[in-house]
C-alpha cells in the first residue's frame, strides 16, 4: 500500500525555476509574461490536498508592467540618443560659422559619428536589458511584435515612449551643444530617393536581425547581446552615414526633424525603409526558425564534448591516415 509522502516545497520552487529558465530561452526580456513561483508556503489540512498542491501563477501583462516597460524605455531611448546626438554634434562643428550636417564624406567624422551611436547603445542597452529588454527603436518593437515578444497593447505604449524620448533627445543636444544643429538625416547629393530607402533597409535589417538572433534567442551568451547590438548598429552606421546619414531607427530620425521644424519632401523613406528592414529582420528569422536552425550546426551551447565535431572523421585527418597507411 503506497502512503503519501511529504511535499518537498524546495523541490517545487527549483523544479520551477528551471522551468522558467527553460521558457526564457526563447522570449525577449521586454515581454516575459508568465512567472511561475511557489508564493507561500501553505500547510494543508490534510494529505490529499499536499498531494495536489500546485504552483501560483501570476501573470506580468498587466498594466503596471507595460508602465513600468514604457517608462524605462523613455529614459533609455531618451539616454542613448542624447549622448549620441552631443557626439555627433561635436562631431560635425567646426565653429561659429559652421554649415554642420552629419551626411559626410570624411571618413575620420564617419568613425567618429558611427563609433558614438554604437557604443552609446552598447552602454545604455547593457544597463536596461534586464529592465525593459532595451529595444530603444520602434523598428525593433515592431520586429519583436510581430514574433509574439510584444502584446498590442505593451507595443503601442512603448513606440509613442520611444519616439518622445527621441524628441527630448534633440531639444536638450541641442540647447546644450553650440553651432547648427546638425543631426538631422538627410540624403547626400546625388542619392536618390529609391537609394536612400533601401540602404535604411538593409542597415536597420541588420540591426533588427541582431536582436532577434543575440536577445531573443536565449543562449548562454545573451548576456553579450548588447555588444552585439551595439556593434550592430557601429557597422550601419559606418555603411550609411555618408549616404543618408544614418537613420536606422524612427525615434532617431524623427526627434532632430521635430526639434529644428524641419521636415524634407522625402523624409519619408527613412520611416518606411526602417519598417521594411524590420519585416525582411523577421521574416528571415521565422524562415529560420521554421524549419529548426538549431539542427544545422546541434547545440553549440553543449558543455558535452560529444556535440563537437569529430576531426578524425574530416577529410584532411582521413587523407593524413590514408597517407600513412600508404607509406607504411
Amino acid at each position: 500500500m503506497n502512503h503519501p509522502t511529504e511535499f518537498d516545497y524546495e523541490k517545487a520552487e527549483s523544479t520551477h525555476s528551471e522551468s522558467r529558465q527553460s521558457r526564457s530561452r526563447i522570449i525577449h526580456p521586454l515581454v516575459e509574461d508568465l512567472d511561475f513561483s511557489v508564493k507561500h508556503i501553505i500547510h494543508p489540512a490534510n494529505e490529499k490536498e499536499r498531494d495536489t498542491l500546485e504552483p501560483v501563477v501570476k501573470t506580468r501583462n498587466e498594466l503596471r508592467y507595460d508602465c513600468l516597460a514604457c517608462f524605462g524605455e523613455l529614459v533609455g531611448t531618451f539616454l542613448f540618443l542624447y549622448l549620441s546626438f552631443t557626439s555627433a554634434q561635436s562631431a560635425v562643428y567646426s565653429g561659429p560659422l559652421d554649415n554642420a550636417s552629419t551626411t559626410t564624406k570624411d571618413n575620420q567624422t564617419i568613425l567618429f559619428i558611427a563609433l558614438s551611436f554604437g557604443m552609446s547603445l552598447l552602454v545604455t542597452a547593457w544597463v536596461f536589458f534586464r529592465i525593459t529588454g532595451a529595444a530603444f527603436n520602434p523598428a525593433v518593437s515592431f520586429s519583436l511584435w510581430l514574433i509574439g515578444g510584444l502584446s498590442n497593447r505593451r507595443l503601442l505604449m512603448i513606440v509613442p515612449a520611444q519616439m518622445i524620448g527621441g524628441i527630448a533627445a534633440a531639444g536638450l543636444a541641442k540647447s546644450l551643444t553650440l553651432g547648427t544643429f546638425g543631426v538631422e538625416t538627410t540624403l547626400a547629393p546625388g542619392v536618390s530617393n529609391a537609394q536612400g530607402l533601401f540602404i535604411e533597409m538593409f542597415t536597420t535589417a541588420l540591426l533588427c536581425f541582431t536582436v532577434l538572433m543575440c536577445a531573443a534567442e536565449k543562449s548562454k551568451s545573451s548576456f553579450l547581446a548588447p555588444v552585439a547590438i551595439g556593434l550592430a548598429l557601429f557597422i550601419g552606421h559606418l555603411g550609411s552615414i555618408g549616404w543618408t546619414g544614418a537613420g536606422i531607427n524612427p525615434a532617431r530620425s524623427f526627434g532632430p526633424s521635430v526639434v529644428n521644424g524641419h521636415f524634407t519632401s522625402n523624409a519619408w523613406l527613412y520611416y518606411v525603409g526602417q519598417m521594411l528592414g524590420s519585416l525582411v529582420a523577421t521574416s528571415t528569422y521565422a524562415v529560420f526558425k521554421h524549419f529548426d536552425y538549431t539542427e544545422i550546426v546541434g547545440d553549440i551551447d553543449s558543455d558535452d564534448m560529444a556535440a563537437s565535431g569529430d576531426p578524425s572523421m574530416g577529410p584532411m585527418m582521413r587523407g593524413i591516415c590514408y597517407c600513412r597507411t600508404r607509406l607504411a
